[in-house]
């Protein structure tokens, strides 16, 4: 697709444009400009594509957490989090019904229904049930999951999952110098990858692949604050 200068009109030659900075120079008016923008501009559907992908910047305001995200000032530090609902559950969800249903009740129904046990048939379906075991912890994760982080003096602790089941990973804020967003595995789920909160310090810790990008950048950013050693004291507020 030929970029054009929001300014001048001109076509911006493909040497001028720098996809990993999102930068394009325009030879004819000297402008500077960000090529994203201007291919979101000319394409609704591609708008939405693009903020899927590209990540939120900026300083977050934990007074005014994203939709799904919600801030918990406490006595000795916060408790923060984000719901990991997905519209891809909307597909995911029948999907799951149908795949794992059917070969789950071909497989093992049958010989419940028949009250007779088949080894060979049992083992081949084993692949189909850790499948199907996968399958169903992606839906409840896309509907109902959560990633919550909690902060009391220097105790961390970040829990991922679906009501009290999940996986909860504990530690000292001082272990930790830097907090970024990054793109790898989850060291909580590495079975996804996407971009992901990654803390770095004497060790390394990612999670929050399953997050949105507005709620992983907010979850960032309560944690940027508390290893800045800031501590605001806004009201509880939650955008559920």
């Amino acid at each position: 697709m030929q970029i054009t200068c929001p300014t001048c009109r001109a076509k911006v030659a493909t040497d001028d444009i720098n996809v990993s900075t999102d930068v394009a120079l325009c030879r004819s008016c000297g402008n500077t400009f960000h090529p994203s923008e201007v291919l979101m501009a000319s394409s609704p559907i591609l708008s939405s594509l693009m903020s899927a992908v590209i990540p939120p910047s900026g300083p977050v305001d934990l007074n005014s957490p994203p939709s799904g995200a919600w801030y918990r000032p406490e006595a000795d530090g916060f408790t923060a989090g984000a719901s990991t609902r997905n519209w891809s559950a909307l597909f995911l969800v029948p999907f799951t019904c149908v795949w794992a249903g059917g070969s789950m009740f071909g497989i093992y129904g049958t010989q419940i229904a028949k009250g007779h046990f088949n080894l060979p048939m049992s083992l081949f379906g084993l692949p189909f049930l850790i499948g199907s075991c996968f399958l169903v912890s992606s839906c409840l994760m896309m509907t109902v999951g959560r990633v919550t982080v909690s902060v009391h003096g220097d105790r961390l602790s970040i829990f991922t999952g679906v009501g009290p089941f999940g996986i909860t990973r504990t530690g000292n804020l001082s272990e930790f110098k830097t907090v970024g967003e990054d793109f790898g595995f989850s060291s909580m789920n590495t079975n996804r990858t996407g971009r992901v909160i990654r803390l770095e310090g004497s060790r390394s810790m990612a999670f929050g692949s399953m997050l949105s990008n507005d709620r992983r950048h907010f979850l960032a950013g309560a944690l940027k604050t508390a290893l800045s050693g800031y501590s605001p004291s806004p009201i509880f507020v939650s955008h559920g």
